[in-house]
């Protein structure tokens, strides 16, 4: 049930911006700004093409980072759980801020599930997952949440006209990252559905319509009363501080830093041995690593141990791992060690 005696406020504001980290911000700004005791809040927004991952998420894992880097896509972690997705201008998104003891993530679902099946005669339903599946158990929306001490918001994807080919592409990781280890949360691939497939008449200005009437009205507020606010989010001189908080959200630190401790792994044959090479990242960096040629008649200690150094407190960052690839080329001058070089830095490279 929404209506509440205790409930005196009820806002709905839509975002003009398309900046995934403004977006997200405003959301940390609204959770740490606003008393929630007596207010729930809808928040209404889209971002220009990004992949978000979740706040305990391996962005290497979930990404192709270099093909991210090609296309000129944005990468987000948001400081919610749950796993990776792609946004887009046809990808809506919808945050309710509450109380914690008013946090529900059920009933948010239902209420824009019954809005969009009375609008467009959809058949969508919310699954044990919180998800927006529609009767052919096609994904249509996935949700992550926070809660603090007295407050919460929960948030969840709408997907409207989103680029399925993007998306496809964008969040799959590189090929050659298939030996990792790690406790990094993991996200459930599933198929999914736009809903102007459904319907064209679906856009993201009708379905902000449909959603907004829908909050207002299971909170007894007539239609001559409901008013949907838009707002800059990235307006410091009304949000104060959220400039500060946008920063912190675009820190190399943040986004790849606070991926949890991983090893990675990877082994080539050459004709004059077998290498095994493994290291542990943390923080967003080589941390340590060991590199082994095995079956090879002669053992470069040297080399090899050079190799373990050089790597030693890199960051798993392109224009680092290439900072050493290049120092190392210039030293090594045996045509062995040289291709074990090639191999190894192709192969960071190819996921940097």
């Amino acid at each position: 049930r929404w209506a509440s005696n205790t409930i005196k406020d009820i806002f709905v504001y839509k975002s003009t911006s398309h900046n995934i980290w403004v977006n997200l911000s405003f959301e940390d700004w609204i959770l740490s700004k606003v008393d929630l005791t007596c207010r729930r809040i809808l928040f209404l927004w889209r971002n220009s093409p990004c992949v978000v991952i979740g706040r305990h998420q391996n962005p290497w894992l979930e990404t192709n980072i270099a093909v991210l880097r090609d296309k000129g896509v944005l990468l987000a972690r948001r400081r919610s759980g749950g796993g990776a997705v792609y946004h887009d201008l046809g990808n809506m998104n919808c945050t309710v801020f509450t109380h914690r003891q008013d946090y529900n993530r059920e009933r948010n679902l239902q209420l824009v599930c019954e809005a969009l099946n009375r609008g467009w005669g959809l058949d969508l339903s919310v699954n044990k997952h919180h998800d927006i599946i529609s009767g052919y158990q096609l994904k249509v929306s996935g949700s992550s949440s926070k809660l603090v001490k007295d407050s919460a918001f929960h948030h969840f994807t709408l997907l409207l006209s989103a680029d399925t080919a993007n998306m496809t592409t964008l969040l799959r990781p590189a090929p050659l990252l298939s030996l990792i280890n790690t406790s990094a949360t993991l996200s459930r691939r599933s198929s999914t559905l736009n809903l102007s497939s459904r319907s064209h008449d679906i856009t993201w200005d009708t379905a902000c319509s449909h959603i907004a009437s829908a909050f207002y009205s299971a909170h007894d507020i007539t239609p001559t009363n409901q008013r949907v606010e838009e707002v800059d989010p990235g307006d410091e001189g009304v949000f104060s501080g959220i400039t500060k908080l946008a920063d912190e959200l675009k820190d190399w630190y943040w986004i790849y830093g606070k991926t949890p401790k991983f090893t990675l792994k990877a082994e080539n044959e050459f004709i004059f041995g077998h290498l095994v090479f493994t290291a542990v990242v943390e923080g967003g960096a080589i941390t340590s690593c060991d590199v082994t040629l095995e079956h090879s008649l002669v053992t470069p200690t040297a080399f090899l141990d050079n190799l373990k150094e050089a790597l030693t407190g890199t960051l798993l960052w392109r224009s680092d791992i290439l900072a050493v690839f290049q120092q190392l080329e210039l030293e090594t001058s045996d045509h062995h060690e040289r291709a074990v070089v090639l191999w190894l830095f192709t192969w960071i490279l190819s996921f940097v």
